[in-house]
């Protein structure tokens, strides 16, 4: 069951919905390490089979779709 939260709520261990430009679809990636949370935005580093981890940043107030908590 997929679900659409505020991105303040994202832990580690949640496997959320996130677009990568080479994939042309969002691809589920698991939030790996410790989340950066700034006044105005949240940072976190996600991993996907088979490929390096990345980093996503989205503003404050953003809806994500988280697919599996941890």
């Amino acid at each position: 069951m997929a679900i659409e939260v505020e991105v303040q709520r994202l832990e580690i261990g949640d496997v959320v919905l996130a677009h990568l430009p080479d994939q042309g679809a969002d691809v589920e990636a698991t939030v790996v390490r410790a989340i950066d949370r700034t006044a105005s935005t949240v940072r976190a580093t996600l991993r996907v089979a088979g490929r390096d981890d990345f980093i996503k940043e989205w503003a404050l107030g953003d809806l994500i779709t988280i697919v599996r908590g941890p």
